[in-house]
């Protein structure tokens, strides 16, 4: 019967694992989560996304329609003639006015307009990938924060044991009150990091949930009840990898979508240009229609008339707008160097980065602390022995301490240069990996 018990409990338990996300405000962030699910939440939710993907629509589509030709006008008019006695000479006209543009500039117009959609473009791949940076960034804040939460739990349930001990062995008379009040202050400490470590814990979640959660699925403020607990899938790990500076150079220069836009917008510029220069030739425009005449004592009859119009530059001879159009040229030139450089910087700084972290774990995470792993049951065995001091337990305690936090913090370091590098690299949350798989599995480059 036993058996059956725990057998129907965890039936239930897994019917209420399922049924949970669709009873807490409908929400569609699970308990426990993967990165690619994640990533289909943030394309799916996001609301900065939205807005850029908007915007880009939008920015195309203006620009089309600024650049089609322009439409005819019809016009209708009357002309009455009074004559000589009785009579009067009535004339009507229908004229359709068609303007006309030079072949050069509605080309310059069209390929202004398709600069234009590309640069729409490629601000919202620029602002997807920066998205998707911040969503990989608090994905593994929060595989950190609980790392740092479980290595705070562990060592504050050490110093609790060491405070028990010691508190029998002040009634026993084996301790004093001095070394008594210093591993109270040790047990304060190591409490207070806990409390921190869990703080932290719940700060990152939060941060997670508000880039993934639906619109409708948060009316007011977050709260401890809103907020899900999040279980990221992914874990810390570190696997080297080397990278090309040259080829990443040259992916992240055709690649990043902030080049492209900068790139796309002096196109742009330069086709703007070309059709302010057209703009000091006239304007020159067709016109034609049919015309009738009624005359007393005849018939009306019926005529055709057409025109050819040239508009005359006499007072605005369309210098003015060609120099600030030269001018705006000369601004995109610029903040495409701009670019250029802030790209080239950011590829040498993610490299700088990955280089330092991958020094620093092989040298002293692989190396100097290869054995530090075992040195809290080890200090604790020795201690009850009576072959260690209390002060020596407590300098144990916190060494062993330091060594995890500095190997959580040594590979988190790494593994957000590895994002800074695929960023840079122009990736976003619709690309493949170049990089590292998924958050949190660096996987061999392709970039060596």
């Amino acid at each position: 019967m036993r058996v059956d018990g725990i057998r129907w409990t965890g039936v239930f338990l897994l019917i209420a694992l399922w049924a949970a996300p669709s009873l807490v405000h409908g929400q569609p962030v699970p308990d426990t989560l993967s990165f690619d699910r994640a990533r289909a939440l943030l394309e799916a939710h996001n609301p900065q996304l939205r807005a850029v993907q908007a915007q880009r629509e939008a920015t195309g589509q203006a620009a089309r329609a600024g650049a089609l030709f322009p439409n005819p006008t019809v016009s209708v008019s009357e002309e009455r003639t009074n004559l000589e006695g009785d009579g009067v000479d009535d004339q009507w006209y229908l004229s359709v006015t068609q303007p006309l543009r030079y072949p050069g500039e509605q080309q310059a117009r069209s390929e202004a307009a398709t600069a234009v959609a590309r640069a729409a473009q490629a601000r919202a791949e620029e602002t997807a990938a920066s998205l998707y940076r911040t969503l990989r960034r608090r994905y593994l804040d929060v595989v950190v924060a609980d790392r740092r939460h479980q290595i705070h739990r562990r060592f504050a349930e050490a110093i609790r044991q060491a405070a028990r001990a010691a508190r029998v062995r002040v009634q026993e008379g084996d301790l004093g009150t001095f070394r008594q009040a210093r591993i109270q202050t040790a047990q304060a400490q190591y409490e207070d990091g806990l409390a921190e470590a869990t703080r932290a814990l719940r700060t990152a979640r939060t941060d997670l949930y508000a880039l993934l959660h639906p619109d409708d699925a948060q009316q007011g403020p977050p709260d401890a009840a809103a907020v899900p607990t999040i279980h990221p899938t992914g874990t810390l790990q570190y696997r080297p990898v080397r990278v090309s500076q040259d080829v990443a150079l040259q992916r992240a220069l055709q690649q990043r979508g902030q080049l492209r836009a900068a790139r796309a917008r002096l196109q742009a510029q330069r086709e703007r240009l070309t059709t302010a220069r057209y703009g000091r030739w006239p304007d020159v425009s067709v016109s034609a229609g049919p015309k009738t005449q009624n005359v007393p004592g005849s018939e009306t009859t019926f005529g055709f008339t057409a025109a050819l119009n040239v508009e005359l530059p006499l007072w605005n001879g369309g210098q003015t707008h060609v120099d600030a159009t030269r001018n705006r040229r000369n601004e995109a030139q610029a903040r495409l160097e701009a670019a250029r450089r802030q790209v080239r910087t950011d590829v040498q700084t993610a490299l700088e980065d990955l280089r330092s972290y991958r020094s620093r774990i092989e040298t002293v995470s692989q190396k100097v602390l290869a054995d530090t792993d075992s040195l809290l049951q080890n200090a604790e065995y020795v201690y009850r022995e009576g072959d260690i001091t209390l002060f020596e337990l407590l300098d144990a305690i916190e060494s062993a301490r330091a060594a995890a936090l500095l190997k959580t913090r040594l590979t988190a370091g790494y593994l957000r240069a590895l994002y800074d590098l695929e960023y840079a690299l122009g990736v976003g949350p619709a690309d493949a990996p170049i990089v590292v798989e998924g958050a949190l599995d660096p996987r061999d480059p392709e970039l060596n």
